[in-house]
């Protein structure tokens, strides 16, 4: 992989949602199945609390299905390799597969748009899960064990949803992230949906999170030689944002239809896709942020963006202390 290449993915990773490095094996609520009992996401439960993302309020969960059961889209968050964020993702599927399935779909980040055709057979069972991995380059489009997003699948299919394929094509937004929006030829312009590349908020949330990874994302100086500029590796990440709003607003074009969307922490909040698909004449759109509690602020700093509706705030199992044995007593 050259420099430009890695780069690439670096920034568009961290900037999505990559960063988890946590455990991945707890030890299930007690409302939950034994962790033996289950495997993957399933082993993942948590408990968990809703928060209002915008006051730091305690939110019922009555109140909080309601709301999602309300909206039109429903955009639910990750960091992709967080077990825990796919069980939060699964339960929200869960709360809102009920009832009848027509006119509700499950967009995925994960698959590109060039593979509808794949979504939709794997939605009328035409394949099973090795071919829909294989037909959609799952592994080198992506990368994420496709375990993490299997049980969503399923669920959604089994309520009968329609899959959609939301991504843009890889090749495209490598292309954009070497010559920019202005270096495409017509072709690839015409692949182009209507991008917003002046949004302040977003841009500065972008280059802080470029800056944390060492990326000199503030633009400062020319790149290093053969590295993608700051400019072109933003409107890289807005075309992600831009080509998932676009296909779940022209889902959502036709009345009564709804949508889950399963994207990035860095793509689910206001001036990502939140904001990109009420653009697009959609307002009833909330998006969830799944977070762990580190106890040292990280709730606290999810809090202070102000980004996002609710953040599903789940606790680790606090482990017993093992004994403290000292030095053993002198006899008298």
């Amino acid at each position: 992989m050259n420099a430009s290449t890695r780069l690439v993915l670096l920034g568009l990773l961290g900037a999505c949602g990559g960063g988890y490095r946590g455990p991945t094996s707890p030890a299930a609520p007690a409302n939950q199945p034994a962790a033996e009992e289950t495997r993957g996401v399933l082993a993942s439960a948590l408990p968990y609390a809703i928060v209002d993302a915008r006051t730091g309020r305690a939110v019922a969960e009555a109140d909080f299905w309601a709301a999602l059961g309300q909206a039109r889209a429903v955009c639910a968050g990750e960091d992709h390799p967080n077990p825990h964020h796919h069980w939060a993702q699964l339960t929200i599927v869960e709360h809102l597969a009920v009832g009848d399935g027509a006119g509700r779909a499950l967009g995925l980040e994960m698959v590109q748009t060039p593979f509808q055709g794949v979504a939709n057979d794997y939605q009328a069972r035409l394949v099973d899960d090795a071919a829909f991995v294989s037909r959609t380059g799952w592994t080198d489009r992506w990368g994420f064990d496709f375990a993490l997003y299997q049980p969503m699948l399923a669920r959604a299919r089994d309520a009968g949803w329609s899959i959609l394929a939301l991504n843009a094509p890889k090749e495209l937004t490598k292309r954009v992230s070497k010559v920019g929006v202005a270096g495409l030829d017509a072709a690839e312009r015409a692949q182009l949906p209507e991008l917003r590349l002046d949004d302040a908020r977003h841009k500065a949330w972008f280059e802080a999170i470029m800056a944390e990874m060492g990326n000199h994302g503030s633009g400062d100086g020319p790149p290093p030689p053969g590295m993608p500029t700051p400019a072109n590796l933003y409107a890289a990440q807005v075309l992600w944002d831009e080509s998932m709003a676009d296909g779940a607003a022209r889902w959502l074009a036709t009345p009564g239809t709804r949508i889950v969307i399963l994207a990035g922490n860095g793509h689910c909040h206001d001036s990502a896709i939140v904001g990109r698909v009420q653009r697009r004449g959609v307002p009833e759109v909330v998006s969830v942020q799944p977070i762990i509690d580190d106890g040292e602020g990280n709730v606290a700093d999810a809090l202070l963006a102000k980004k996002n509706d609710y953040l599903f705030v789940m606790t680790m199992p606090t482990l017993p202390k093992s004994p403290v044995h000292g030095p053993a007593a002198s006899p008298q």
